[in-house]
């Protein structure tokens, strides 16, 4: 009779102590195309293949990181993270993963490069780590920033377009300027200097048939090259716009 007793209690135990499958890490976009300047939502998403919830522990209180790379070169990256157990005291914590995939977080990343410039058209890659103590994963994906309109293109686009326009920044500051054509904004563009290649994000406007440009964002174009030909980092019309 005891060991029939005992026996459910030792196949649990079992269970329990047997080791669980590994965790998998991945990304997620809305999209991968984006224009500069706008901000790309980031999810990672954490899959747990078990049919149980898994409690992981964090050494730090960041959790995850991310890294954003042009080729090889790192451009931006969060805050730096840990699996060290000997971590500072009253700093550990954990987290209930539940079954199956599940979005562990979003983080929106504002689209500008450690140096708070936009970086220019391309191709670049997100690597995201989780830093679990046990459970440290990373996962890799690529996104693409299209180039910028020309400020000539706002005669064509309808009023309450929404676009990322670039230019040479003209010295009162109000306007942009390529190809001979100048865009005047709604507002002056502070903290960047007059001649710099910059893009701007925002609406068009129409107001008695004179069409402008309602910046809500803007920022220097990422030296690369492009910066001493501003010309060549715009798109015609005839590419895409949102």
């Amino acid at each position: 009779m005891i060991r029939r007793l005992l026996a459910p209690v030792a196949l649990i135990a079992l269970v329990a102590a047997a080791p669980q499958p590994p965790l998998a890490l991945s990304l997620r976009f809305a999209r991968t195309s984006f224009d500069l300047l706008d901000p790309v939502g980031i999810q990672l998403i954490v899959d747990n293949p078990s049919d149980r919830r898994r409690v992981v522990a964090f050494a730090t209180p960041n959790e995850y990181a991310l890294t954003i790379y042009r080729g090889g070169v790192e451009i931006w990256h969060s805050a730096a993270v840990s699996t060290e157990k000997s971590a500072q005291f009253g700093k550990t914590h954990a987290r209930n993963i539940p079954s199956g995939a599940s979005v562990f977080v979003t983080y929106v990343w504002n689209a500008l490069d450690a140096r708070g410039a936009s970086p220019s058209q391309g191709l670049y890659r997100v690597v995201a780590t989780f830093a679990g103590v046990g459970a440290r994963l990373q996962a890799t994906r690529s996104l693409r920033f299209i180039a910028p309109l020309e400020p000539n293109s706002v005669a064509r686009l309808p009023a309450g377009s929404i676009a990322t326009i670039a230019g040479r920044l003209a010295p009162d500051r109000k306007s942009i300027r390529s190809s001979g054509y100048s865009l005047p904004l709604s507002r002056s563009v502070r903290g960047i200097a007059a001649g710099r290649c910059i893009v701007v994000r925002g609406q068009v406007t129409s107001l008695r048939g004179v069409r402008g440009f309602a910046v809500s964002r803007s920022a220097p174009l990422q030296s690369d090259g492009r910066d001493r030909d501003c010309d060549s980092a715009i798109a015609r019309y005839h590419h895409r716009f949102r």
